[in-house]
């Protein structure tokens, strides 16, 4: 018996900054293609919130490799903004699998989320301009927890347009 695709291939996740001013969203993508593009054999492993997750679903379906959805459910709903219903729809529906993640209140669905993605991919991509987190289960948490479980990552700072290594 053969060994899955999916198992065998290089696993991504993000993890990133949902709505912030001054982000150049154009080049943090360029960056994400670029990421993509080295690597060989990609699965994208996303939460699907706005703003950076839907960003790097985009660009790993655009790169035709397999997206797996993380996503984080409080008292039986998936969690999102209203205005990004239309694309998390969008983008769930395209994923090649899905893990919803379960959490005691909104943010602790949201900080939950983002460790299962951490913990199951080889490399994090972090868009994240080094700011703390706006609340529980952010990047900045997302962020202490790779360091912690000695990830590998890239973080991708929109603000400063600059790339640096996670650690």
């Amino acid at each position: 018996m053969g060994v899955s695709p999916l198992r065998s291939a290089f696993k991504i996740g993000v993890s990133g900054h949902r709505h912030r001013d001054g982000a150049d969203w154009a080049w943090v993508r360029s960056e994400m293609d670029a990421i993509i593009v080295r690597s060989r054999n990609v699965v994208g492993y996303t939460s699907l919130a706005p703003g950076a997750d839907q960003l790097f679903a985009e660009a790993i379906l655009d790169h035709g490799a397999a997206l797996i959805a993380v996503v984080p459910v409080f008292q039986g709903r998936i969690e999102l903004e209203e205005e990004a219903k239309g694309a998390f729809d969008r983008l769930y529906e395209r994923a090649k699998r899905t893990i919803r993640v379960r959490g005691s209140s909104r943010d602790d669905a949201f900080l939950r989320a983002g460790r299962r993605v951490a913990d199951a991919v080889n490399q994090m991509i972090f868009v994240w301009d080094g700011g703390p987190s706006r609340g529980l289960g952010g990047t900045a948490d997302i962020v202490d927890y790779a360091i912690r479980r000695k990830k590998t990552g890239i973080i991708l700072d929109p603000i400063s347009r600059s790339v640096r290594t996670l650690g």
